[in-house]
Parts: C-alpha cells; sequence; structure tokens
C-alpha cells in the first residue's frame, strides 16, 4: 500500500514538472500562452528583473488563497499540498524556461509546430496528476471550490476561469506595458485542445486512481 501511495506521488511530481515544460514550450512557440499561466508571463515581461516561476508561484497562492475564502471552515488541511506543488511547479517553469532561452521560432509553421508540441506535452502532464489522484493544482482546486460552493458545472466554471485568466493578463499587460503581450492564438488553441487531448491520455492510462482520504492516505 505505502509503495503504490508513493508511486502515485512521483507520478504527481513528474506531471508537474512536465506540465512546465508544456507551458515554456508554449511560451517559446511566440503565439501566446496558456490561459493560467498567462498574468505570471506578462508580469515577468513587464518585470524582468523577476522570474517567470516566482510570478506563477505567487499567482498560485492567490489562488490558494481564493480557495480559502470561498470554502472557509470547509477547506481541507490537505490542499496545503498545492503549496509545495506550487514551488516544484514555479521551478521547473524557470529550469525550462533557462534551457530553451536560446530558442526562437524562425517562421510561422516553426511556431505552430513548437505550439502543438506544447499543448501534447502539457497535456502529458496534466494527464499524469489526473491519474495520480493525489491533489490538484491551485487552478482546478480553485474551480472546485466554486464549483462546491455554487453547484456550478465544473467544465462550465472551468471555462470562465481561463476567460478570467485570459481577461486579467490582458488588463496587466495594457496598465503595465501599454499592449496585450502573451495573449494570441496560441492562448486559444491551449485553452480549447489541452482538455480533449487530456481526456485521450487519462483513457490511455487507465483513468484516475482512487482519491486519497483526508489523512492524505489512499
Amino acid at each position: 500500500m505505502k509503495q503504490h501511495l508513493a508511486l502515485r506521488w512521483c507520478l504527481l511530481a513528474i506531471g508537474i514538472v512536465v506540465m512546465a515544460a508544456g507551458i515554456v514550450i508554449v511560451t517559446k512557440s511566440a503565439t501566446g500562452n496558456t490561459p493560467i499561466s498567462s498574468t505570471g508571463y506578462v508580469l515577468s515581461v513587464a518585470f524582468p528583473n523577476v522570474s517567470y516561476g516566482v510570478f506563477m508561484f505567487f499567482w498560485n497562492i492567490l489562488l490558494l488563497i481564493g480557495q480559502v475564502i470561498i470554502l472557509r471552515r470547509r477547506f481541507q488541511p490537505l490542499a496545503l499540498l498545492q503549496i509545495p506543488i506550487s514551488v516544484l511547479f514555479s521551478l521547473s517553469i524557470d529550469a525550462f524556461a533557462s534551457l530553451l532561452s536560446w530558442f526562437a521560432p524562425a517562421n510561422y509553421a516553426e511556431s505552430l509546430g513548437m505550439l502543438a508540441l506544447g499543448i501534447l506535452t502539457l497535456a502529458a502532464g496534466v494527464s499524469c496528476t489526473v491519474v495520480a489522484n493525489v491533489a490538484m493544482n491551485c487552478g482546478e482546486a480553485l474551480v472546485a471550490a466554486i464549483t462546491s460552493k455554487t453547484g456550478w458545472n465544473f467544465g462550465h466554471t472551468k471555462v470562465g476561469f481561463d476567460i478570467s485568466c485570459i481577461v486579467i493578463a490582458c488588463a496587466v499587460s495594457l496598465v503595465t506595458m501599454g499592449n496585450v503581450t502573451g495573449v494570441r492564438e496560441g492562448t486559444v488553441a491551449a485553452a480549447v485542445l489541452t482538455g480533449f487531448v487530456v481526456n485521450f491520455f487519462v483513457h490511455k492510462m487507465g483513468g484516475a486512481r482512487p482519491p486519497l482520504k483526508a489523512d492524505g492516505k489512499a
């Protein structure tokens, strides 16, 4: 049982790292960014002395605080696992951004190829976290908190959340730089296509494992 649980934790960690790689690859495609990471990217462009990963960490903490505000006494201590997850995620983003700092697409065809690779990589990472079913990332956990409070449909709420992330990123970009940066056709493609690819990968991987109990045990 302990070995099985350890494997699930390892799968979660692998998924977080692969997700970060996918986000960076989408960013390097120069066609935009993924919705949830768009604000962090915009801030890293506006304030280049602070890394993309650092801004993403603070963005995730804001999403965690949002969960606490929405759920109040219903907020589970197990959800605090989102903090170390966010640390790993942020460190991985900065690591992959450094590894791929040399790359710039030579033409639009290369940009689209990188975008496709980024979406596939991101979906593979998300699929690992879904199958592991140990803990949600901050974005999905906030959506789950909203739906548990309101009774709204999770899928519809997720779409609304992604749109809100894009709107916030555009607003931050306009305020800090006077133009819209990091939100383009790739952002829309990532928002529309990633979920379908995740469903395919999760099915091939045998579906999500049973959720953990409140004490963090299987």
